[in-house]
């Protein structure tokens, strides 16, 4: 910090901190005199040449109040320079001013001092109860219960299906079915879709929480666990060829007051809200998958036999799972550590993680085939925030955590390490984007996270695990 102001400071919450600047009276001047040559330069006035006004034209055209407003204006910007580059304080983010401008413009006197009251985010401080000893349940991949899924999803694929003849759909079955969501942007065509959709069958109506698309004759196997529509398929079971469904959102305990008989008049009926959700029972069809044998590794593999194909998927699969296991240990491990630690998050860090989580999500929905700018709801929009918030939470926690164990066992990065790990980040950069990096903060950044990384091994090296077999994979 410039060696001519003097701060105090005093905590605040949230990991923040008060700060009472002096700027002395030298300073003041500097800065109103360099605002009266600027604009002396640059106002415009008859009879003068650009960048020619004397001092007392520009004084008698703007006012004395008008200059210094200038002056404290560059004033105030080089001061909270000064301050966030001092090392001693490690703040965040940007300052924020607690006096009014107007206030300060009219105590400001270049011939007199100014003191400047100011806050900012500080580096928190992670206060773990404990690291060592720590008792962490894990629980572990088995390549041969993942080589099983494997198998049977590979079934599933060359699997096919056929109509049954049966009315009332149970676990196991294929169900064909027409989800129909109502359009907010065209009401009165979501209206006769829905009418059109209704059938002589029952409606019954069941909380669930909105999240998929209008869709018509879809299969839907009527599986536990199904990744795409868990919360349908506990509603479609039990359900009679042609019935349907009304599922509402935010509803209570469904009963026998929730039920509703709807005929064709039914939708015109309702209060024209756009939160229902139908669901209706088109067919009934069984899934016919084929053998774990020869000819089947033969048609789906370049296998001839079915042995030889396993012990190929089992070697493949030996990766994935000692990186899974890794993993799963490495996150038993952080919350178990960030448990009961205490940690007051500052709002610029928030901010921060919350913006990196947000790209992690859209290239998850990138991933997946879905477009991230789909719009949701205002409830599901408000569940997805409320989802990355805590995403963004539970991160900042559990990097503070590391950095809180590397301080406290002295862990260090060596400079050629670091160099190292650089030049690699540097190599995944295009060239446009790793000139634009400035490298001081890239070395600093990557410091930090090679120190969390170590501070991650040693709690591994330290810490007792107990290991169960996991029966589902991610």
């Amino acid at each position: 910090m410039a060696s001519d102001l003097q701060v105090k400071t005093s905590p605040r919450p949230q990991s923040r901190l008060a700060l009472e600047v002096l700027v002395p009276a030298e300073r003041c001047q500097r800065s109103y005199d360099k605002a009266l040559r600027d604009l002396c330069r640059t106002v415009r006035l008859p009879g003068f040449r650009p960048g020619r006004v004397p001092q007392t034209a520009v004084l008698q055209q703007l006012g004395p109040q008008q200059v210094w407003i200038t002056a404290l204006e560059q004033l105030l910007e080089d001061t909270a320079r000064d301050v966030l580059n001092d090392e001693d304080l490690d703040l965040l983010g940007k300052l924020q001013l607690q006096d009014s401008f107007d206030a300060l413009a009219q105590q400001f006197n270049p011939a007199e001092s100014l003191t400047l009251n100011m806050e900012a985010d500080v580096r928190p401080n992670a206060t773990l109860k404990a690291y060592r000893g720590l008792e962490v349940e894990v629980e572990e991949l088995s390549v041969d219960h993942l080589l099983e899924q494997v198998l049977e999803r590979k079934r599933l694929a060359a699997s096919t299906t056929a109509p049954v003849e049966k009315t009332t759909a149970e676990m196991g079955d294929v169900a064909v079915i027409h989800l129909s969501l109502p359009s907010m942007d065209k009401p009165d065509e979501a209206d006769e879709s829905h009418e059109a959709d209704q059938s002589d069958g029952d409606v019954v109506g069941a909380p669930v929480s909105r999240n998929v698309d209008d869709l018509r004759g879809v299969d839907l196997d009527l599986v536990e666990n199904h990744g795409a529509l868990p919360e349908i398929v506990p509603l479609v079971v039990g359900m009679t060829v042609g019935e349907t469904k009304a599922i509402v959102e935010d509803a209570d305990e469904p009963g026998d007051g929730d039920e509703k008989d709807r005929g064709n008049d039914g939708p015109e009926e309702e209060d024209g809200s756009m939160d229902d959700v139908s669901i209706t029972l088109c067919g009934l069809k069984g899934r016919q998958l084929p053998e774990l044998d020869d000819a089947f590794a033969q048609k789906v593999s370049e296998f001839a036999t079915m042995a030889e194909w396993r012990d190929a998927l089992g070697r493949q699969l030996e990766i994935q799972v000692r990186e899974g296991n890794k993993e799963r240990r490495q996150d038993a491990l952080l919350d178990v550590l960030c448990k009961d630690m205490e940690v007051e998050l500052p709002q610029s860090l928030v901010d921060q993680e919350m913006d990196v989580v947000v790209e992690d999500f859209r290239d998850e929905f990138r991933a997946r085939g879905l477009n991230p700018d789909l719009k949701l709801d205002d409830r599901l929009q408000e569940k997805a925030e409320e989802a990355k918030l805590q995403e963004a939470h539970n991160r900042l926690q559990r990097k503070l955590a590391l950095e809180s164990v590397a301080k406290a066992e002295q862990l260090t990065v060596g400079d050629t390490e670091l160099d190292e790990r650089v030049r690699e980040l540097r190599k995944q950069l295009k060239a446009k984007q790793a000139r634009r990096l400035d490298s001081t903060k890239l070395r600093v950044f990557v410091k930090k996270d090679l120190l969390r990384e170590k501070a991650l091994a040693w709690l591994e090296e330290h810490n007792t695990f107990t290991v169960h077999t996991s029966t589902a994979a991610d």
